[in-house]
């Protein structure tokens, strides 16, 4: 079984997933959003093993812990798709939005040709879902009905396309060509806000319903 916390961390609250192997207590991080400190000590009072950091996208609010949790476990494989490549070296765009960031390890570990990741004894499905960001990926695991989405879906709601490589007609194509083929009982842990499932947005979401 899978085991899945889920953090609010940061100035804007992004969700941070720890996400473990119930049997092997292997786990790992996605979307460290802040506070490097605090997910080690969750990680530790589970006695789980970290095995790497997996990043839907490079924004900053997405990325704030990976200097501190990548000085500990410096041959940590830190994931994350080259098209996101310049946003990551630029920072996120944090001092776009006057927030200070630590230097950022060198990404060990592209997913552009990664068709899926594995977790103990669980794979999950590596979805290139660009839109909201040129480079952003959705982690999917079938057995569990769970989707990581990063900021692609939200609750009745959809990811910004106004920053720099973003595009809503690519998001859109994201979406229905990707996530709304799943399951209806397919659980989206979004980047922000609470979960949602497939099968709530494909009836609510105002902008898959229009």
């Amino acid at each position: 079984m899978l085991t899945i916390e889920k953090h609010s961390l940061g100035p804007i609250g992004t969700n941070c997933y720890i996400v473990a192997d119930s049997e092997t207590k292997d786990c790992v991080v996605i979307d460290p959003s802040d506070n490097a400190k605090f997910i080690q000590a969750r990680i530790a009072a589970n006695n789980w093993n970290l095995q790497a950091l997996w990043l839907t996208h490079a924004h900053w609010d997405h990325i704030l812990a990976v200097p501190g949790l990548m000085a500990a476990t410096p041959d940590l494989p830190l994931a994350l798709h080259s098209g996101d490549k310049g946003l990551y070296d630029y920072g996120g765009g944090a001092k776009m939005m006057g927030v200070q960031i630590p230097d950022l390890p060198p990404i060990n570990m592209w997913l552009d040709d990664v068709p899926t990741l594995t977790l103990g004894a669980h794979t999950f499905k590596v979805l290139f879902v660009p839109g909201h960001a040129q480079g952003h990926v959705a982690f999917y695991h079938a057995e569990s009905n769970s989707l990581f989405g990063g900021d692609v879906l939200f609750q009745q709601s959809i990811g910004r396309t106004d920053l720099p490589g973003g595009s809503y007609e690519v998001l859109m194509n994201s979406i229905h060509t990707h996530f709304m083929p799943l399951p209806d009982e397919t659980v989206v842990y979004s980047g922000h806000g609470e979960n949602t499932t497939i099968g709530a947005e494909r009836r609510m979401n105002p902008f898959l319903t229009m």
